[in-house]
């Protein structure tokens, strides 16, 4: 999707290292000691923020005892030049992914399970063309349509995980607040496709939709009265553990912390116990879009 982006193969190089620095079950203090580098840079490598030299990574290869298949890739990655320097605020409107986007968006192509709580709108995985290009729009008022136009085919083709074949698909698995469904983004004609497509899509295999209503049915543990401030999603990846993705106006933190992850994870099992289940959220889509029809 993103092709050879630098940025990009910096995220996955950064990821891979760790997974192999992990599995070598080696701490980024004692493997930054072997190419005379901070435990701070380390973090930044590995994170997707730091570029690093090949020389350096065929050292890290060597102390982790990378098989050959590893050790190609990870020079692969290597090789691709670095970003360039950012443009500077300003300058002209950023037509391109932002890099911190640029992280989910590996993190999400290599999920195994996706994890979401929605309060606010449709998650971009299930929107349709014209609720995201409402969305787009208001985010970004001063972008031109050409800008806008490249933001909502990236919205789009991301969705393209959901039906994939090799690797398969990771599984959606999504908690939206009923309040989504009442707030109109656009018009009513867009909600009624919005709201028509989001009950198609909760058909596929990979897919699973469940609304939490405005009148929940009683838990034992009282769920139903459990309230999540703001959405977040959390990304099961195959080599790296579960990571917590939370997004604001400027950008997205992804806290490490495993007994906040711990939270979260904990959370979102408490929503699903007062949320309807997939058949009874399809079934309350379906009266909701009849109202903007």
């Amino acid at each position: 999707m993103l092709g050879a982006d630098p940025v990009v193969t910096q995220i996955q190089l950064g990821l891979l290292l760790r997974t192999l620095r992990t599995s070598a079950d080696l701490t980024a203090l004692e493997a930054g000691a072997h190419i005379g580098l901070t435990n701070a840079s380390m973090s930044r490598i590995e994170g997707g923020k730091q570029a690093i030299k090949p020389d350096d990574v065929l050292a890290l290869l060597d102390i982790y005892r990378a098989d050959d298949a590893a050790t190609a890739e990870a020079l692969r990655l290597a090789s691709v030049p670095r970003p360039r320097a950012r443009r500077k605020r300003g300058q002209s409107y950023r037509d391109a992914v932002p890099n911190w986007f640029k992280r989910f968006l590996v993190m999400e192509s290599e999920a195994s399970d996706v994890l979401v709580y929605e309060n606010e709108t449709v998650t971009g995985l299930l929107q349709t063309e014209d609720y995201a290009r409402i969305l787009l729009q208001s985010g970004a008022p001063m972008a031109g349509t050409h800008e806008i136009d490249k933001q909502v085919d990236l919205r789009i083709s991301r969705q393209h995980i959901l039906t994939r074949t090799d690797p398969a698909p990771p599984l959606l698995d999504l908690i939206m607040h009923e309040s989504v469904l009442h707030r109109v983004i656009g018009d009513d004609k867009i909600m009624a496709a919005q709201l028509k497509h989001l009950v198609k899509v909760s058909k596929l295999p990979s897919v699973r939709l469940q609304i939490l209503p405005f009148h929940p049915k009683p838990t034992p543990n009282r769920d139903e009265a459990f309230t999540a401030k703001s959405q977040f999603m959390l990304l099961r990846l195959p080599e790296q553990g579960t990571v917590l993705y939370l997004e604001d106006f400027t950008g997205a933190t992804y806290p490490e912390d495993y007994t906040v992850i711990d939270q979260y994870a904990a959370s979102f099992q408490r929503l699903r116990s007062a949320a309807a289940d997939p058949a009874e959220s399809r079934a309350l889509i379906g009266r909701i879009t009849k109202q903007y029809e």
